[in-house]
């Protein structure tokens, strides 16, 4: 079996060779797609020496970032192998890591899509590592933080996994992280890709409830571990909190219409845009104090 990985990335940092070299220390991974949506000039001539120089490499420039959702159907259209591992450009590796996930697809037929353990640099488990679907309910709960008064209720059941269970087994989740999956191409194809009105923020959820629906398995590998660096793209969170709440609302009206009355979800999407416009003062000021800083160390 043979595993192609894309890798989409823009304005990364120096994080992603660190990336790459754990990547190419896979032996089942026979290519590394690296879809160039933006990065500096000298991290575009490292990877063109790199595609140059290693026929495992290519990288593919689209000329413009695309989001995270096309640029992963970018690569994986042009991707040869059995399977496809998505890696978002801030993780690294460890030795092993795609044999263990081979492995549990071989044992497991009905597994379409398996995550790793995304883990913190202090080797705690991140939070989104594992999550439930999240609903417009959910959503509530998550803003408000309601589970808090009632933590034994079902009906207040927090979103994230991370503090529930074992962490080192191999479970059925409904929903893993996009920053490190894999899954086989011709499973891909079947559920149609990434959904590319999700620029950014629930491409993942929304490949996993579109797989969940053709009645596949979501896999947790909490035997892999995958050590998630955040927060390394140079891009203004203002960009990112516009693109997050779109997306939110886009998701709840794509897969709930037909669950929730038209006017919850209306609110939820009123509570979306209220929070983004709330926020966004304080969010400008620190791109703002971000680009001085810079500016002036470079």
């Amino acid at each position: 079996m043979t595993v192609s990985a894309v890798i989409v990335t823009y304005w990364t940092g120096p994080v992603l060779f660190d990336c790459l070299d754990s990547v190419l220390a896979q032996p089942e991974i026979t290519e590394i797609l690296i879809v160039n949506n933006g990065n500096s000039a000298a991290t575009v001539k490292q990877l063109q020496g790199l595609a140059d120089s290693r026929k495992e490499f290519k990288v593919i420039d689209p000329g413009r970032n695309t989001g995270f959702a096309a640029g992963c159907n970018m690569g994986a259209e042009q991707a040869n192998g059995d399977f496809l591992t998505f890696v978002n450009p801030d993780c690294v590796l460890q030795p092993g890591t795609i044999t263990k996930i081979l492995d549990v697809f071989e044992e497991r037929s009905d597994a379409w899509l398996c995550g790793g353990r995304l883990q913190n640099p202090d080797g705690t488990e991140q939070q989104g590592s594992r999550r439930e679907v999240l609903t417009p309910w959910r959503a509530v709960v998550e803003i408000t933080r309601i589970d808090k008064l009632f933590p034994n209720h079902p009906y207040f059941r927090w979103f994230h996994m991370h503090e529930s269970g074992t962490p080192d087994v191999i479970q059925e989740v409904p929903t893993v992280s996009g920053a490190f999956m894999v899954i086989p191409k011709r499973r891909y194809e079947r559920v149609g890709g990434m959904d590319e009105n999700l620029f950014l923020h629930l491409d993942d959820s929304d490949l996993c409830v579109r797989i969940l629906k053709q009645g596949g398995k979501v896999l947790f590998c909490g035997n892999v571990p995958v050590m998630h660096h955040l927060s390394t793209s140079d891009v203004s969170r203002t960009f990112i909190n516009w693109h997050k709440t779109r997306s939110t609302s886009y998701y709840f009206y794509k897969h709930f219409s037909d669950s929730y009355p038209s006017w919850f979800l209306g609110f939820i999407t009123f509570l979306g845009w209220t929070r983004f416009f709330l926020i966004t003062p304080f969010t400008l000021l620190k791109d703002c104090f971000g680009m001085i800083r810079r500016l002036i160390t470079h």
